[in-house]
């Protein structure tokens, strides 16, 4: 790899929590070493420890910063970008806001996110009730309304998401863009203490299926079904990697000196100048990420196992998001208690959108599903004489586990509930006397 002609500028941007540049570690150095002809390398110096700031502000910040260093010249000559953790969900959101409508105009060459939370991190609600307690002891500011945005099942995540997927912008002309994670814990103390940054699946702070930009949704709506996805972008899972520290971590633990398998997969990535050579690091990142969850193991000696994710969104064909419901998961003859030990990993309804919710599944476990097909029962208040929602009961045009589980990856569901109104809430009269309005049920209901 070293002499290719790259003559462009590379951007680096840092995640969330991030007070020095030194989180960068050596990348900067090792790109300026290894023969590129680079112009210059940027990295970023932006906020995101202040409660008043949301992403939405830093994506405007990202922006004036780009105008401020290129002016005029801004798309004229593209960049690459290196996104570590929350800077990837900073540079999609950017690409979305300011190029929705001009995919073909995206001034990025290749966007190469390192452990990016594209789908949340469960470590964002544990930050919010945990570190929100640093501003009462040390005037601290955890930057809440961003964790309110990386939560799982985050209202911003799945507009963001679904318009990703709508838009296609991984399909632009000129424009590359790859994910590269790590499934790999540098168990600590800590992390026995707190469960969620030892969770199987994930670097110890973000899930490998939450990082991948290949995803799918599927809309339930009455008797129609929709589907959308993105695929066949390269995401690759490197060994031994996690997502922070300067023994494993994805950007931390570079060296001066020497080979890296994270160093190695972004210069591929760099690399990359046409549509063949793009699906050829495709095809090379998915056949190593195969080989390394069915061949490696944790530190603890078990199986590398793979995992997966279904957020449910659950509104009704009245515009209402709904709060009070349950998800259940069911087999072919509609029960529910009959998956393998391990399956549910973990689940979780958010907090600022409670319309959504997250369930933490493993795929290798799924396999074990009775017949292979899998569906799901939605039932939800009010139920009523006046107001009730019908059961929705999923076994139909999907059924089989491959298409609604996709290892290392997120899947979408919208369901929109069928909201019955009884006909007595609303009635006509031509008795002028007196009469009470009562609350009484009607047989007939309003569909």
């Amino acid at each position: 790899m070293e002499g290719k002609e790259k003559f462009m500028d590379i951007v680096l941007v840092h995640g969330y929590n991030v007070t020095s540049t030194k989180t960068y570690g050596n990348l900067a150095v090792r790109l300026k070493k290894l023969g590129y002809k680079i112009k210059n390398v940027y990295l970023s110096k932006y906020i995101t420890l202040d409660d008043d700031l949301d992403l939405k502000d830093i994506v405007r910040a990202f922006q004036a910063a780009l105008v401020d260093l290129y002016g005029a010249q801004l798309g004229k000559k593209k960049f690459a970008c290196v996104t570590h953790s929350t800077g990837g969900v900073v540079v999609r959101s950017w690409i979305d806001r300011y190029y929705s409508q001009r995919s073909g105009a995206i001034p990025i060459s290749h966007l190469i996110m390192l452990a990016p939370p594209g789908h949340g991190s469960r470590l964002s609600s544990l930050g919010k009730s945990r570190l929100s307690r640093l501003r009462s002891l040390w005037g601290v500011e955890p930057g809440l309304r961003i964790l309110d945005a990386l939560e799982l099942g985050s209202q911003f995540l799945w507009d963001l998401n679904s318009a990703w997927m709508g838009k296609k912008f991984h399909k632009a002309a000129g424009f590359y863009t790859f994910v590269i994670a790590g499934q790999w814990i540098d168990k600590k103390l800590w992390d026995t203490i707190i469960p969620a940054t030892y969770e199987r699946g994930s670097d110890g702070v973000v899930r490998t299926s939450s990082c991948n930009l290949n995803m799918q949704r599927i809309l339930f709506d009455g008797g129609k079904i929709k589907k959308d996805s993105i695929d066949g972008v390269p995401f690759l899972i490197t060994p031994r990697t996690s997502h922070a520290n300067e023994d494993y971590g994805i950007i931390g633990s570079i060296p001066l000196e020497g080979t890296h398998p994270v160093l190695d997969a972004i210069l591929s990535a760099l690399d990359v100048g046409s549509k063949r050579e793009y699906e050829r690091v495709e095809a090379e990142f998915a056949l190593r990420t195969l080989n390394l969850q069915s061949q490696e193991t944790y530190f603890d000696g078990s199986v590398m196992d793979r995992y997966c994710q279904i957020v449910f969104r659950i509104r009704d064909n009245m515009g209402n998001n709904l709060n009070d419901y349950a998800v259940e998961f069911i087999d072919s003859s509609g029960r529910g208690d009959r998956f393998l030990s391990g399956f549910f990993a973990d689940h979780h309804k958010n907090q600022v959108n409670p319309e959504n919710f997250v369930y933490y599944l493993s795929f290798d476990k799924a396999q074990g599903i009775p017949d292979g097909k899998l569906g799901f029962r939605v039932q939800s208040v009010p139920d009523t004489d006046l107001v009730s929602y019908e059961d929705f009961d999923f076994r139909g045009a999907y059924p089989e586990v491959r298409n609604i589980l996709k290892p290392n990856q997120t899947t979408f569901v919208d369901i929109v509930m069928r909201r019955r109104l009884n006909k007595n809430i609303f009635r006509l009269t031509s008795n002028l006397s007196y009469q009470k309005i009562k609350p009484d049920p009607s047989p007939d209901w309003i569909e």
